[in-house]
């Protein structure tokens, strides 16, 4: 008797200290996220890497499955970034892999996952694999969030700009709409979030040769960054120039020339 409360008693310290160290590891693992967000927020993105790298160690010991493949991700972005596609997509099908096995199949990290290597695939300009995996990520993300949602705008407008490197200027500008209406909905018509639909909007209709119709779409792009970040804002730049672009497009030197003026005087006065 005495020899199993003895027995008993070993089996209990034994627990108390792995769920010690298992709450250890968790923290270890924690800050090594933290760490590296704060690496990357600070455009370090090779430390940041590095912490990834450490923290997913840890998640994986710990076998917190859905961490694990978070880190993956995070590596999968700022390799990506890095333009080292091979690498990043080596990261990212493990996580895929991993997630499929170990997860429910319509996971939100698993969509993560597929968008990640859908931007990927897009830079490769193999389109078609790239708009498998956004339409992926998309199916999972309408299961779980539901139509009016931003994450499912975002999707659709990756799979808008897809479209339009592909050539399908139709089919981008539909799913550049969808994305439109849903942040409009959610967020306004003069949001920060809707601006990128409007730039898909611009750039897709520009593509089509459906030039006032750009233009309709660049200024409301442009009006809305005034508000958001003021006149002079070296954000508003690029949209100057989109603006200048479509009226070379349409012969109108002397809009191109305006505009063109703005876009570089802009470029200066913030030192680029």
């Amino acid at each position: 008797m005495v020899a199993l409360k003895v027995f008993i008693s070993s089996i209990l310290l034994l627990m108390v200290s792995m769920t010690h160290l298992n709450g250890q590891g968790q923290s270890v693992a924690d800050a090594y996220m933290l760490q590296a967000s704060d690496f990357r927020k600070n455009m370090k993105p090779d430390s940041a890497l590095m912490y990834y790298k450490k923290a997913s160690a840890e998640f994986q010991k710990l076998g917190n499955i859905q961490s694990y493949i978070d880190s993956y991700n995070e590596i999968g972005i700022i390799l990506t970034r890095q333009d080292k596609y091979e690498e990043a997509k080596s990261y990212l099908d493990k996580a895929l892999s991993t997630g499929h096995s170990s997860l429910d199949s319509n996971h939100l990290t698993i969509a993560t996952t597929y968008i990640s290597l859908g931007v990927i695939y897009n830079a490769e300009e193999n389109y078609e694999e790239a708009l498998n995996a956004h339409f992926k990520a998309l199916s999972i993300r309408l299961l779980k969030l539901g139509e009016y949602h931003a994450d499912i705008a975002t999707s659709y407008g990756n799979i808008g700009n897809v479209y339009r490197n592909y050539k399908d200027f139709d089919k981008s500008i539909e799913a550049h709409l969808k994305a439109m209406r849903i942040r409009e909905k959610v967020f306004g018509a003069e949001s920060a979030e809707i601006t990128e639909s409007y730039a898909g909007l611009g750039n897709a209709y520009r593509e089509k040769k459906e030039y006032e119709t750009s233009l309709d779409y660049f200024e409301k792009a442009l009006n809305n960054k005034i508000i958001q970040r003021g006149e002079g804002h070296i954000d508003l730049a690029k949209f100057y120039k989109y603006i200048s672009d479509v009226y070379y497009l349409m012969a109108n030197n002397s809009k191109g020339d305006e505009f063109k003026t703005k876009w570089e005087e802009i470029k200066r006065n913030n030192g680029q």
